[in-house]
């Protein structure tokens, strides 16, 4: 082993750590000014899509208030771990130059699934 890091592990450690600069960003943004950035389907239609909620369910996050950030958006509070792994993941096999495997998109569109159907249910309910 020689201690050095492939060009597609770089890659994920840099998009991982722009995606939190980024995040935090927003976030002191957000609680400098008050402002944020509204759903805009939620404007238009009157209906959360399946990501409504994800804003203050980081708000609630940094607070260290798991319950209220899990009622924000359920699934997402659930599933954000993964979605994290998984695009460092598909940023690492990208900067190897390897192919996702089959499986990997199988997951993916199992997951967009639930995702669709938790967007249904949460406004039936």
């Amino acid at each position: 082993m020689t201690g050095k890091l492939s060009r597609g592990a770089k890659s994920a450690i840099i998009v991982g750590a722009a995606v939190i600069a980024a995040g935090l960003a927003y976030y002191f943004f957000m609680k400098i000014t008050g402002l944020s950035i509204p759903c805009t389907i939620r404007l238009m239609s009157g209906l959360k899509c399946p990501t409504c909620g994800i804003t203050h369910m980081f708000q609630d996050l940094f607070k260290f208030d798991l319950v209220s950030a899990f009622h924000d958006n359920e699934f997402l509070f659930c599933t954000w771990p993964f979605i994290g792994a998984e695009i460092l993941f598909i940023v690492y096999r990208g900067g190897n130059n390897k192919d996702l495997p089959r499986w990997n998109y199988v997951l993916l569109f199992l997951y967009i699934a639930l995702l669709l159907i938790f967007g249904i249910i949460r406004n039936i309910i």
